[in-house]
């Protein structure tokens, strides 16, 4: 844990928010209620300034983090310098599950955009939990077949489709996670600047801002008060298919 973190001890009132967000999570979520309180009563709390690093690509595991408030940009840099950002990191997500259960070196970096605070289980009191509860690990199994299915996708869209079937897989993606109804369509509450989504899809900033307007003058989409507005969810995946089939 690096200089520009402060961490508290758990309290009762942390834990329940933290197995709020813990049931919320795509990595506890459906987990049974009792496993929920003992990893919430392990909790403590980690606060980070915009920009802070929480840790970077390398570094020794040390635990669980979920954010609370706040947003966290996950990120890796190639030989060359070029950040390439992994995901944007909301309220509710849970990271660092990788490293933690293998006990190898952080796979990726972790930088606070904006204010943010975090819940932080260390991998001591995660694994003595985990040693005792079967279901447990069952759960952690299962999850990690996801993942792995997940990261497969990644690498077909990066080999297979060109930018705008990438950004409108992520904009379809961003739309179920974060998604929210709106008069005009699906409103995406995570508030992701053109950069940010560039450095999701490895492009520039301007080549999304291109891609967003070509986007907006088919009335696909629009931007409102710093969100990004899906009017035609179908018309964006009639988008991709025909993208996929280039």
């Amino acid at each position: 844990m690096n200089s520009f973190t402060s961490t508290s001890t758990a309290t009762p009132q942390l834990a329940k928010i933290a197995s709020r967000i813990l049931a919320g999570s795509f990595l506890f979520e459906d987990l049974e209620p009792a496993l929920l309180t003992q990893l919430s009563e392990c909790a403590t709390v980690t606060r980070l300034e915009d920009g802070d690093l929480l840790f970077e690509k390398g570094d020794p595991a040390n635990g669980l983090y979920a954010v609370e408030a706040g947003k966290v940009r996950i990120s890796s840099l190639s030989g060359s310098g070029k950040e390439i950002v992994l995901n944007v990191l909301a309220p509710g997500a849970v990271f660092g599950e990788i490293a933690l259960l293998d006990n190898e070196p952080r796979t990726a970096s972790a930088r606070a955009v904006g204010p943010t605070r975090l819940l932080f289980i260390s991998r001591d009191a995660f694994f003595d939990i985990f040693d005792r509860e079967p279901e447990l690990r069952r759960h952690i199994t299962a999850l990690l077949c996801r993942r792995l299915r997940w990261v497969s996708a990644l690498l077909e869209d990066a080999n297979f489709l060109d930018l705008t079937g990438r950004l409108v897989k992520r904009l379809l993606w961003l739309a179920e996670r974060h998604g929210g109804p709106d008069p005009d369509g699906i409103r995406i509450s995570l508030p992701l600047s053109q950069q940010e989504l560039g450095y999701m899809l490895g492009v520039t900033r301007e080549a999304v801002n291109k891609k967003l307007r070509e986007f907006e003058k088919l009335d696909l989409v629009t931007r409102r008060d710093g969100r990004l507005v899906i009017r035609d969810s179908e018309g964006l995946k009639k988008l991709l298919a025909d993208a996929t089939k280039t």
